[in-house]
């Protein structure tokens, strides 16, 4: 069935919703949760006309109140997340209030109540038995509320929160707040890397660059209601279905409530963890030790006018200094990473009128990394790195209209624009050239570039949501349309126009740029989407699709020339025009009735993200390179014209796509199949299972360079410590085809490039209550598939050993989250636990003309096991906080607390080179050492 439509099952499908039009407003709403349920007699039988009130303090606007229509079901919509009361009132019968209703965003809580024959004035009071179990919905999602995103020890960001979100991998593990100035890369179950979506109250706020899947803008925690990390079933509203963060501001209320947190930590109040005997044996200088760490964080909220106009502000400034101890400056100090992000935040929410509400929320950061090192290489010294000075932000604007009561109107817009600077350092000079060793992983010299990069994003979303009960049972439906502009710049400067390589010591070659370079991108992406929740009995059929429609663009342009091309110009492209169909299928079967035991299953299709790489990629001016191999005959270390050999020419500069519109749309299909479990009033358990498929994946061939243009040479591996031994096959161009004239990359779906995950995944999650609080996930899996080396695939040197296991892949993984507030003294215990199987890596060699006197390239890359035979130590990583509410009177409330981040103080190899040679094995990263954190939270 062609990708571009959506199947004829599910266009009958939503063509039969649509035709119905049955529904109030519908629950599935990614900023907002629902509570609706039954009310019945004593008997059982349902009861219509029971007015149920809803109150909370984050209602704007007051009491809330519907009535039950014929079936004795009712429903609250679009409630922000909070706790609130549920009052049922009916004359002849006694009142009955559930009190401490717990909602989340994409959650609905699911109320039930039983009137008793009595007067009205008699009231039965229920506290904290709110619903668990989300027995309408598919989504799979943890939901960091408040008493956990602030109860927990963590960095405070969301990267770091991630690493102990059930199913998720990081890329980087955070040890109080070392890797909070750089994001780290997030996947789950198997999605792909660039599969997330950074929302901020429901809107994408993603960096056009890459793939799509990271953010620029760097937020501040304190302005944060809850996280949500969507992991799976994610629905129709959301395009991609990989990991969907939703981060859900605060906002004020009724009461003028704010307060102020400082963290602090330095060199003084941590360990050393690099003196073990098994890193002494590489002479191993350390770890990413803190020189000097804080976090200082305000905000206040409260009413403008009294349940109509409200405002909430946040301000942030935090720090992270740390020695990069694994790399040295010339004059043998180590290398340091000093970096500083501030953050300003303002939301404002306006009820017009009982039926009309608006939201403004405006945020900004200040990204400053003075030392920034993007690996490889791992040892950089400090003039070799980045200064990275980085503003951006983001402002929204939503509206919701309750046009009747069987509809509601909502409408966002959303702009997010900054510019990505990577700069020389200020001692760097024009003749400085970068020098680096492939295989010792080191850079001297300069950055790679001096690099700017504006960009933005506009996103402009428009929903419809429709609900009526009927004999057939409650449809809930939303459809809606979104657009998004995406506009991003890359300006480049390389000095010399040249990097200078080495192998081991060994002068190598010298690497030509086509600098300098300018190139202008451009993507504007329509979606339209609708979604139904049918429920019948204890049956909720969840039904979604999608059709995308992206296009992309190169306006026109110019470039001046540079020492080794010419000026260039370049009137306006097309690039591509892709369209894709995809759906939602999934069904939640309340076992008992009673929402506390629910069946899920889902079947789903999914877009990958979109990303400026699909224009960037075949985009004549981005920056590129060529190689000329070099041979060092007087021995000054400097290469001269006479030692260099044939410029195999620019790589990319006439990159192309096989079809004029471009390649089909990214797509990966998702089956999940499971049960949840409400335990006691509070803890909800579950077990699915999850399985992923992505295909369609983009990659490239030489059009011009066949497979039979290489030539089979057998090495012999070093032995020792300096490598595996053995022999190996490096597979050697044609002289005839090496050169500028053979440069014809072409990129289409590659098959090669297909993935499979399997997996199972047990989770716990409560909220706190009777003293405590937990999440908890042990996550088995296998990730497994076509590896992207980035390389042409028509060289065998890149299809050797390219099938194995994908991505940061563990085979099992433990998480958990929780506190506990101790009897009598009043004081919190939390912490996080992580276990996690290392990550693979690839043994590889780095084959130069010493060890193949013959070989055309200057070097080659050969890959000498597969993938996922060789992994990483495992990660065990345990965190510790004590802290203590202290009442000052007149509303003050003081928490002094106590962190202890790598509480074992672990040791554990993170990372590596593995390339064969003098550093083989030896560790580039390990975990930071344990570190205490010194903090108080004024609250008032």
């Amino acid at each position: 069935m062609p990708q571009s439509r959506l199947p004829r099952v599910l266009s009958c499908g939503l063509a039969l919703s649509l035709s119905l039009l049955l529904l109030t407003p519908a629950s599935a709403q990614v900023t907002t949760g629902s509570i609706s349920g039954v009310v019945s007699d004593t008997s059982g039988a349902v009861m219509p006309g029971v007015t149920a009130s809803l109150s909370g303090e984050r209602l704007i606007g007051g009491v809330k109140t519907v009535t039950t229509d014929s079936s004795g079901r009712y429903s609250f919509d679009r409630l922000p997340p909070g706790s609130y009361d549920v009052k049922f009132e009916l004359q002849g019968f006694r009142a009955s209030e559930r009190r401490g209703v717990a909602v989340s965003a994409t959650f609905t809580a699911a109320v039930n109540a039983r009137l008793e024959v009595g007067q009205m004035s008699e009231t039965v009071e229920i506290v904290g038995e709110a619903a668990a179990v989300d027995v309408k919905q598919n989504v799979q999602q943890t939901v960091m509320s408040q008493e956990l995103l602030e109860g927990v020890p963590t960095g405070r960001d969301p990267w770091s929160v991630a690493k102990i979100i059930p199913g998720v991998q990081v890329g980087t593990y955070d040890v109080g707040g070392t890797q909070g100035m750089q994001q780290s890369a997030i996947t789950s179950h198997g999605s792909q890397g660039d599969d997330k979506i950074f929302a901020i109250d429901g809107m994408n706020v993603n960096w056009p660059g890459g793939g799509g899947g990271s953010t620029m803008v760097y937020y501040d925690q304190g302005m944060f209601e809850e996280v949500n990390y969507q992991t799976s079933s994610i629905p129709a509203e959301v395009a991609v279905g990989g990991v969907f963060m939703n981060m859900v501001t605060k906002e004020g209320g009724n009461k003028l409530r704010g307060d102020v947190k400082f963290y602090w930590a330095n060199d003084s109040t941590q360990a050393e963890n690099h003196k073990t005997p098994e890193l002494e044996r590489f002479a191993f200088a350390g770890g990413n030790p803190v020189t000097k760490q804080y976090d200082l964080n305000l905000n206040i909220g409260g009413p403008i006018l009294r349940d109509t106009l409200w405002f909430f502000s946040s301000y942030r400034n935090w720090k992270v200094d740390k020695q990069t101890l694994g790399a040295r400056n010339p004059d043998g100090t180590f290398a340091i990473d000093d970096n500083k992000i501030t953050n300003y935040s303002a939301k404002l929410t306006w009820a017009a009128a009982q039926k009309h509400k608006f939201m403004g929320s405006w945020n900004y950061n200040w990204k400053e990394r003075f030392h920034r090192r993007d690996t490889p290489p791992n040892f950089v010294e400090d003039k070799a790195s980045y200064i990275q000075q980085q503003p951006g932000y983001s402002v929204a604007g939503k509206y919701t209209g309750v046009l009747s009561s069987s509809s509601v109107f909502e409408s966002g817009v959303s702009y997010m624009s900054g510019t990505f600077p990577l700069q020389y350092q200020r001692d760097v000079k024009p003749t400085d050239i970068r020098i680096e060793d492939s295989v010792r992983s080191t850079a001297t010299g300069a950055a790679q570039r001096n690099y700017d990069n504006p960009n933005s994003r506009f996103q402009f979303d428009n929903s419809i949501s429709l609900n009526r009960s009927t004999s057939s049972g409650v449809h809930a439906l939303k459809f809606g349309v979104q657009y998004a502009r995406q506009f991003f710049q890359e300006n480049n400067r390389v000095n010399g126009d040249m990097h200078i390589l080495f192998s081991d010591g060994v002068p190598n070659s010298v690497r030509i740029y086509n600098s300098p370079t300018s190139a202008t991108s451009r993507i504007s992406q329509f979606g339209f989407f609708a979604q139904d929740g049918w429920t019948r009995g204890k049956l909720t059929i969840n039904l979604g699709g999608r059709f995308d429609i992206a296009k992309g663009f190169i306006p026109e342009q110019s470039v001046p020339a540079g020492t080794f091309i010419g000026p260039r110009n370049l009137n306006r492209q097309d690039v591509f025009d892709q369209k894709l169909g995809v759906w939602r299928a999934g069904f939640v079967y309340d076992v008992s009735g009673n929402g506390k035991t629910a069946i899920k299953g889902n079947f789903s299709r999914y877009g990958n993200n979109v990303g400026i790489n699909r224009v960037t990629l075949v985009h004549p001016f981005t920056l590129s390179n060529g190689t000329r191999s070099w041979t060092d005959r007087n021995g000054d270390r400097l290469p001269q014209e006479s030692e260099l050999g044939t410029f195999s020419g620019f790589a990319g500069v006439a990159n192309r796509y096989s079809d004029a519109n471009g390649p089909n749309w990214p797509y990966s299909d998702e089956i999940t199949a499971g049960i949840e479990r409400q335990l006691f009033k509070d803890i909800r358990v579950g077990l699915m299972g999850y399985r992923r498929t992505n295909r369609s994946v983009i990659g490239f061939k030489n059009a011009r360079v066949p497979t039979s243009a290489y030539a089979p040479v057998s090495i012999t591996l070093p032995s020792g410590a300096t490598g595996p031994g053995g022999t190996a096959t490096v597979y050697n161009l044609s002289p005839a085809f090496f050169g500028a004239a053979f440069n014809d990359l072409v990129y289409d779906n590659q098959p090669l490039l297909d993935t499979d995950y399997t997996g199972v995944e047990f989770t716990l999650a409560k909220r706190f209550s009777r003293r405590w609080q937990a999440i908890a996930g042990a996550t088995f899996g296998k990730n497994e598939g076509g590896v992207d080396f980035g390389g042409d695939l028509n060289d065998p040197n890149n299809t050797n050993a390219q099938q194995g296991i994908v991505g940061n892949d563990s085979k099992y993984s433990f998480k958990f989250a929780g506190s506990y507030l101790i009897p009598r003294a009043e004081v919190m215990l939390s912490g996080t636990f992580l276990w996690n199987n290392g990550y693979p890596y690839q043994s590889t060699i780095s084959v130069t003309r010493t060890l193949v006197p013959t070989l055309t390239r200057a070097s080659q890359t050969v890959r000498l096991a597969e993938r996922g035979t060789e992994r990483l130590e495992d990660v065990q990583l345990l965190d510790l906080r004590l802290s203590r509410n202290i009442k000052l009177g007149n509303g003050l409330t003081l928490q002094p607390q106590i962190e202890v981040f790598n509480v074992l103080n672990a040791s554990t190899t993170v990372n590596i080179a593995a390339t064969t040679g003098s550093r083989y094995l030896f560790p580039t990263e390990i975990l930071a050492p344990r570190i205490f954190r010194f903090g108080a939270t004024l609250s008032f």
